[in-house]
């Protein structure tokens, strides 16, 4: 009995044994094909790929290589007697001139009229270089018509400064406006608008003081300020200071010396007026004013021609009397120039430290 079983554990033994020799077969057997499957279709893509790659390069060297007649269009000779199409030049524009033609051939004039193209170009309101070239050219001098200055003191002073400017505009007229320092920072667009409309800009010092009653310390800080003010905003260099209440110190005095003196340091010419408009008096109306500016001669007997013309820009009166004076003096022929080229046109000239238009 017990050979028996013995000898049926080792029969279940065998067939364990060879069952799992089976089983090891069957996965190498299938490891195999796997194997043999991925080579084939990795042999496969890569015949496909290059059957791709040879036919498009075969499309490309087609499309490169070019036709027959297109061939024969390229060999093709052009005939000895047709010349090659030949464009038209296309003319060049014409270019607008910075200034006209001066018509007073003299340095001050020049620059005059380099800082007119600078303050209309950099100001103006003008849509392109040929306007500003007119409006120059309307502000062209005639050195032997009549002249005259118009000035106001005071300023800017908003509305009435913008209205005169209106005025101004409309008839192509300038003027000199001698601003007080003070009123320039919130003012700086009617400033500009002076600027660009060609007119000058003079000095009238930062708060209206009394030059005489200041010390020379003061009197070269009111005036300097607004000097340095007027070039750091608008690259501007002043070049009248005009007093005011008209006082600078009488004749042979240690005031009018330094006054003077200061004038000189600063390059600045002293200007007063020859015939004031009296728009500062209460009792004066418009009518009034424009009577008394377009009068024959004036008390002293003193012809309209060559004058410097005295308004302030803070009445309203003012804005009126110049709807109807600056139109009747350019029918009269008047050329309405700056202070500073009414003097350069006169036998005297424009000179640093002079005192200008009040009788000693």
């Amino acid at each position: 009995m017990e050979l028996d079983r013995e000898e049926a554990r080792r029969r279940a033994a065998r067939k364990r044994a060879a069952a799992i020799r089976k089983k090891k077969l069957r996965r190498r057997r299938l490891m195999v094909l796997g194997a043999g499957a991925l080579l084939l279709v990795l042999l496969v893509v890569g015949v496909v790929s290059l059957i791709v790659r040879a036919v498009n390069k075969g499309r490309q060297a087609a499309a490169l290589e070019p036709t027959a007649a297109v061939a024969a269009l390229a060999t093709a000779a052009l005939p000895a007697d047709t010349p090659l199409p030949t464009a038209a030049p296309t003319p060049a524009p014409t270019a607008v001139p910075v200034t006209p033609p001066l018509t007073i051939q003299e340095d001050w004039y020049r620059e005059r009229t380099e800082q007119l193209y600078k303050n209309l170009t950099t100001y103006g309101n003008y849509s392109d270089a040929a306007a500003v070239y007119t409006a120059l050219e309307e502000m062209q001098i005639d050195p032997n018509g009549k002249k005259l200055a118009i000035t106001f003191d005071d300023g800017p002073y908003s509305p009435i400064t913008e209205q005169i400017l209106d005025v101004l505009e409309a008839n192509h007229a300038r003027a000199t406006f001698f601003v007080k320092g003070a009123y320039i920072d919130f003012n700086k667009e009617l400033v500009a608008r002076e600027l660009g409309l060609g007119c000058e800009i003079g000095n009238h010092t930062t708060n209206h003081e009394d030059l005489e009653k200041l010390s020379p310390a003061e009197r070269r800080a009111t005036v300097g300020d607004l000097n340095d003010k007027m070039y750091s905003l608008f690259g501007y260099r002043v070049h009248l200071l005009r007093p005011p209440y008209i006082k600078y110190g009488d004749k042979g005095t240690e005031t009018r010396t330094d006054i003077v003196a200061m004038a000189k340091e600063y390059e600045m010419a002293i200007v007063n007026h020859t015939r004031s408009s009296h728009d500062s008096h209460d009792d004066y109306t418009a009518q009034m004013m424009i009577d008394r500016i377009l009068a024959e001669k004036d008390e002293l007997g003193r012809g309209l021609n060559n004058s410097i013309l005295l308004f302030h820009d803070k009445y309203q009166k003012t804005v009126e009397a110049m709807k109807v004076l600056i139109p009747a003096l350019q029918q009269q022929g008047y050329q309405l120039v700056t202070v500073s080229e009414l003097l350069n046109c006169s036998q005297e000239g424009l000179h640093y430290g002079w005192i200008y238009s009040k009788a000693d």
